[in-house]
């Protein structure tokens, strides 16, 4: 996403983070992602009930899950620790929400590793002009 901070601008997105994470664990996290975005906390999980977001304990330490972090760690990027006492079985998503407050993309993560490729979301904003 921070990679496409300037296309999401040419197309007049608003781009929201949405965690349900503590605080403190929250800002480190924007830290090492680009912070450039905003961010709101969820913290009863309200958005992620309305979007019918899952929660799985077996899929969010799956091996493929594991794989994925230690490609991750081993290509250089720093992994922040979940805060302690978070839920590590909640599954996040990617949603698109045009200016009238339709849905035009639903995606819920089939795990934490699972996320739809930026150019893919772009592709549906584009298409929304």
């Amino acid at each position: 996403m921070c990679a496409h901070q300037d296309e999401f601008t040419q197309l007049d997105t608003r781009v929201l983070f949405i965690s349900f994470g503590t605080l403190p664990g929250l800002e480190a996290w924007m830290r090492e992602a680009c912070g450039a975005f905003d961010v709101l906390l969820d913290r009863d999980r309200s958005v992620y009930r309305a979007y019918q977001l899952d929660r799985s304990r077996w899929r969010s330490w799956h091996p493929h899950t594991l794989w994925t972090y230690a490609r991750l760690l081993a290509a250089g990027r720093v992994l922040t620790p979940a805060a302690q006492g978070a839920d590590t079985s909640q599954l996040g998503g990617d949603f698109i929400v045009d200016s009238r407050g339709m849905l035009r993309l639903a995606y819920r993560s089939h795990d934490p590793a699972d996320r739809p490729p930026v150019e893919g979301l772009l592709k549906v904003l584009k298409g929304l002009r």
